[in-house]
């Protein structure tokens, strides 16, 4: 006999865990009880803020292709973890958050701090499940843990109302077991590699999780031999090492110019592992609803995800791994259309502010995993950044600001020989700068760049646009962001030009610290 509270813990350890987030609450304590007990398997981050928690948790996910484990009490705690939920649904990042809630006795009641978990996070989660009985435990979360992973990976809720987890049970653990993983047929592979090669402007668009380092070399080999353009989708830019005679740029937002409005020219356009998603296919603006003028081929582990909103003309339902590894070695040459799309790729984007601070980085900070959240500052590492190793890029598609620090440090727990590089706004910073806190505690070495234009610029951009000369609402007052870092007891420096910018690293690389680079 032992508390259920701790029954979930040895669940989540049978299940693979071994980093979990969480900001502490009272409603769940055989939880944090059970943790203690099983400190030595699971190491837990204690964070600022649950939105730094849960982010940290989707980055997790997204990094490893395991849930990211969070732990968050009821009502406060559950509303603010929200927006890690929302990232981790719209970027199919596999999570689990388990929510303390209210004794069930005291449920509907409007108990201190209640929120009905399953109503809230039914639109936002994969998928919310609540343990009612402890001696249910095991069952629910090892369902919670294997729902995360199959099909399109997303988050799942777990309810935990403080009641069950301090009750006994003598329930045992269930066996872990690993996801079903659809696979394509011979003849699936053969029909879409045959639609690749019999086009005249094919494009080959690949992006989501569940994407493992010999998958990702297996595509490129496969675009390699065939002579077939090979993107990513936008925030997934790691997914192809950029020296590849086939890589042809990122579609979406910020990324590569010119390729977008290529998409127009193509007759075969195929997706593999991910969504032809808003910011990929500019809000759907390149592909027509429903039915696309150019021929489709979708990908996707997820039965539910093909023709909902675009018709595919070959839908095949797998894993980007296993449908990677099924692809062959084709005999096709570069065409005039592969290179034409590499040449606009390597002309690269013109000459901006970014351009020397971001040859600056790459020269100082070798092969770093990069993060950001949301802004016009994306643009500099989107545009200008060279990726050649998977995985290397941890931006969101959801577009949620201040998503930069937590997956920073969430990469530097994964990855900690390798070092972190966030890039947030000034504006995107401040949503979760304490968890620099975070980062200074456990001893992690995230580089935050804040580029401060002190305001929020894209909402003041697309004000300009719309409503000249009446920007309102978007100005901001900020800290000195460099004497912020201090006070955490990180690296904090203040430049305005690519040498500052350059001396400024090779001060503080290595620890935790934030560069702000001034350019208003």
């Amino acid at each position: 006999m032992r508390l259920a509270g701790h029954v979930i813990v040895e669940q989540l350890v049978e299940c693979g865990a071994d980093l979990a987030f969480c900001v502490p609450g009272e409603s769940y304590l055989p939880v944090l009880d059970g943790l203690y007990t099983h400190r030595e398997q699971v190491r837990l981050i204690t964070a600022r803020q649950e939105t730094g928690a849960a982010m940290m948790a989707a980055a997790y996910g997204k990094l490893t292709g395991r849930p990211g484990i969070c732990l968050v009490t009821r009502g406060p705690g559950a509303t603010n973890a929200s927006g890690g939920v929302h990232v981790a649904r719209q970027d199919a990042a596999p999570m689990v958050l388990l929510v303390g809630q209210v004794p069930t006795g005291n449920r509907d009641r409007v108990a201190f701090q209640e929120v009905d978990v399953r109503a809230m996070f039914a639109p936002l989660a994969k998928a919310v499940f609540r343990v009612d009985d402890p001696d249910r435990a095991a069952e629910f979360v090892a369902r919670a843990m294997v729902t995360a992973v199959s099909g399109e990976p997303g988050p799942v809720v777990l309810e935990l109302p403080e009641d069950v987890l301090s009750a006994q049970t003598a329930a045992p653990v269930v066996p872990a077991v690993p996801p079903v993983v659809p696979a394509p047929s011979a003849s699936e592979v053969e029909a879409f590699v045959a639609a690749l090669m019999g086009a005249e402007r094919p494009l080959l668009v690949v992006g989501g999780t569940g994407w493992t380092r010999d998958a990702t070399v297996a595509v490129r080999r496969f675009a390699e031999s065939a002579g077939i353009p090979l993107a990513t989708a936008v925030r997934h830019q790691d997914l192809v090492d950029h020296r590849s005679p086939v890589f042809v740029g990122t579609l979406g937002l910020g990324t590569t110019p010119g390729l977008s409005a290529a998409v127009a020219d193509t007759d075969v356009l195929a997706f593999v592992g991910t969504r032809p998603d808003a910011l990929t296919v500019d809000d759907f603006a390149l592909l027509d609803v429903p039915v696309p003028t150019q021929k489709l081929l979708h990908v996707h582990p997820d039965p539910l995800v093909p023709h909902r909103v675009h018709r595919a003309d070959l839908a095949i339902v797998a894993g980007p791994a296993r449908f990677a590894a099924a692809l062959p070695t084709a005999d096709g040459d570069a065409t005039p259309w592969l290179s034409r799309l590499r040449e606009n790729y390597l002309r690269g984007p013109a000459p901006s502010v970014a351009t020397e601070f971001m040859r600056v980085l790459a020269q100082r900070v070798p092969d770093p995993v990069i993060s950001s959240g949301a802004g016009a500052y994306t643009a500099w590492p989107q545009r200008h950044h060279r990726f050649t190793t998977f995985p290397s890029h941890l931006g969101t598609q959801s577009g949620s600001m201040g998503f930069g620090l937590p997956a920073a440090i969430a990469a530097q727990l994964v990855a900690p020989d390798r070092p972190s590089v966030a890039f947030a706004g000034d504006g995107c910073f401040l949503m979760t700068g304490q968890e620099l806190s975070t980062a200074v505690r456990y001893g992690l070495a995230p580089l935050v760049v804040v580029v401060n234009n002190n305001s929020y610029g894209t909402i003041r951009d697309h004000q300009r646009r719309r409503f000249p000369g009446r920007e309102y609402g978007t100005d901001l007052v900020n800290p000195d962001f460099a004497a912020y870092a201090r006070s955490f007891g990180a690296r904090g420096e203040r430049v305005r030009t690519p040498d500052e910018f350059a001396a400024a690293l090779d001060r503080v690389l290595g620890t935790a610290a934030v560069i702000e680079i001034e350019i208003s």
